[in-house]
């Protein structure tokens, strides 16, 4: 035991109804710190190019960091890491509430699981004591449903990761529902669940994990709490993610008809803030220990059709179901979005695929033959709902979409692929490269695929400055040269907050990488130095490039989609388009350490302390 990290995870073989603790010896985390850097490591050692994303065989790793339940804000965090169903590629999601500190506090630094049981089940870990209990009886219930029998039969103080019926069903979006309140979104980590028969995940901890330093530690955590609160409360404890997305309009960062439309000012005051505020009755609803709450509880009471209480929809949500799709009634979107939730399907492929198939539509390549009957019309919210249900439950459309865009396009035919907006077939979410183009070169290397959170360079132009890692003042967004720097310095700070598993968003309140290391150190006793940290991060990122590799992505891969490259006519990116791009990949690899292919050469692999991994 060490500080940060109690040494043990779980493994769990469902084929085989076996569990047992692993020891995982300090040299690992230094190497890679926990989350996804770790869950990177265990696809890279253990899920061959040959394994199935939906088989037996395959992994899907629950990982944490060192900061988890010391109360540092933000430290809510855990990853989940898998090959990915949608995309066949390295995946990781990144999920809050209280999963990741119950785990911790049961006395694991994660989960590793495989195999298939023979019937639905779930996991339940309180504190040391672990069992597969049968979850016949949740097994067809929604996400929501399933986690209040869960709570019914365990009693009290239990978190909760959860699919719904979409995982079951092994759609290729599944998301995880955590404690009805935060979401593993993207990739379709529930689909891999669901194709093991697991069901869910119950965890209740009770015991105290280790830190070297716990004064300085606290000393820390209260100096950063007050920091970003006092730097968010206006906002993003005000009013969530929604806040940005009328400025995000401005900018020209929203998905306005499925990429293809320039300005929605009217329709983003709508489904934007203080009207979404005021509308749904908002509140702040944290993670645990978080002092911010960016996610929203909400209130619906009228339109009886839209009534609900809950989790309400974040920028992502209003963006791909509302702005992608000319839908502008945020009561629609937010009950579109709780329906999202209880089926467990990510909100921002699901938007992405209803607007397709209503630009298909309008374009006669969707017909009313294989809608049976549907008009899918732009701004239709009841469209939006129908086609919901049908990607949930998989029938109709939701047929078509169940292995995501790619074989759907293909299926339409080569207009539909043309038009299709994805990375290495992630949908894009609800920000735009052509108002940001430091987002080209992130969308297009990210390993995971199409991504602005493994990045999320955009914000280089914003004011917010990584300034320890050579950012130091605002870029212009519309530059393309040194657009491969701030990307890659980006995507090797987030790796890092997704390793540590520590919430991004406390970097909009001012917690810097030195607040962060400083946070490690306290936790760990290790003294690292600040380029120790930030090559930490390069190793993180370049691992999970190599399992990319390992599965097949070179250069070819490395693309954007045809419409990012059509400016606007319209609006503050008007003529604007990220090139000449290829050269900036070319510079990009560079940088990396990569060949022409974009393969990391084997002396950046020695230098980064690979080659043992």
């Amino acid at each position: 035991m060490y500080g940060g990290y109690w040494g043990k995870i779980l493994r769990v073989d469902l084929s085989k109804r076996k569990i047992e603790e692993e020891t995982i010896p300090e040299s690992v985390w230094k190497k890679v710190l926990g989350g996804a850097g770790f869950g990177a490591k265990i696809l890279y050692d253990e899920v061959g190019a040959d394994i199935a994303p939906l088989s037996p065989e395959n992994r899907i790793i629950f990982g944490l960091g060192p900061l988890q339940a010391t109360k540092v804000t933000g430290a809510a965090k855990f990853s989940v890491v898998s090959k990915s169903p949608l995309t066949g590629i390295y995946a990781d999601s990144a999920a809050g509430a209280d999963f990741g500190i119950m785990l911790k506090k049961a006395g694991y630094d994660g989960i590793v699981i495989q195999g298939k049981a023979e019937t639905p089940v779930y996991l339940f870990i309180n504190d040391k004591k672990v069992e597969i209990k049968d979850a016949g009886k949740m097994w067809g219930k929604d996400s929501y449903e399933a986690t209040e029998l869960i709570s019914s039969e365990l009693g009290n103080n239990v978190s909760i990761a959860c699919i719904g019926q979409a995982g079951e069903k092994e759609v290729a979006i599944a998301s995880i529902v955590i404690d009805k309140h935060s979401f593993v979104g993207r990739c379709g980590l529930g689909a891999v669940m669901g194709s093991k028969n697991l069901k869910a995940i119950a965890v209740r901890g009770t015991q105290r994990p280790p830190v070297y330093d716990n004064k300085k530690l606290s000393i820390l955590s209260k100096e950063i709490g007050r920091k970003v609160l006092n730097s968010t409360k206006e906002w993003l404890r005000a009013h969530g993610t929604p806040f940005v997305l009328a400025p995000g309009e401005e900018t020209g960062d929203v998905p306005i008809r499925y990429w293809s439309g320039d300005t929605w000012k009217e329709g983003a005051q709508k489904i934007g803030t203080p009207h979404y505020t005021e509308t749904l009755k908002a509140k702040p609803w944290p993670c645990r220990y978080c002092v911010v709450g960016c996610h929203r509880h909400i209130k619906i009471e009228e339109p009886e059709e839209f009534a609900m209480e809950g989790a309400g929809p974040e920028y992502e949500t209003l963006g791909m179901l509302g702005a992608c799709c000319l839908v502008d009634d945020v009561k629609a979107i937010s009950k579109a979005g709780e329906l999202c939730n209880r089926y467990g399907i990510d909100t921002i492929s699901t938007g992405a695929f209803v607007a397709f198939a209503m630009e298909c539509f309008e374009k006669g390549i969707l017909t009313k033959e294989k809608t049976d009957g549907m008009e899918i019309r732009w701004g239709d919210k009841k469209v939006l709902i129908e086609i919901i249900h049908q990607i949930g439950q998989r029938k109709g459309l939701g047929e078509l979409f169940s292995k995501g865009i790619v074989p759907a396009a293909k299926e339409l035919g080569k207009e539909a692929s043309e038009i299709a907006v994805h990375v290495k077939g992630l949908d894009l979410p609800a920000h735009d490269p052509r108002a940001f183009f430091s987002l080209a070169v992130n969308y297009a290397t990210g390993t995971r695929g199409g991504c602005h959170e493994r990045g999320n360079p955009q914000v280089a132009s914003q004011g917010f400055l990584l300034k320890e890692a050579g950012i130091t003042k605002d870029i212009d967004r519309f530059q393309m040269e040194e657009s491969e720097v701030v990307a890659a310095k980006y995507q090797d700070y987030s790796v890092l907050a997704n390793s540590l598993c520590l919430c991004k968003f406390m970097f909009f309140g001012e917690m810097t990488l030195t607040d962060m290391l400083n946070c490690l150190n306290a936790t760990t006793g290790w003294n690292w130095s600040m380029e120790e940290f930030l090559k930490t991060g390069e190793r993180i990122f370049t691992l999970q490039r190599q399992v990319d590799v390992k599965y097949g992505v070179t250069r070819k891969d490395d693309k954007l989609p045809k419409r990012i490259f059509e400016p606007a006519k319209e609006g503050s990116r008007a003529g604007k388009a990220p090139v000449p791009f290829e050269a900036a990949l070319n510079r990009y690899y560079k940088i990396r350490g990569w060949d022409e292919q974009g393969i990391p050469k084997k002396e950046k692999l020695e230098e980064l302390g690979l080659t043992d991994l």
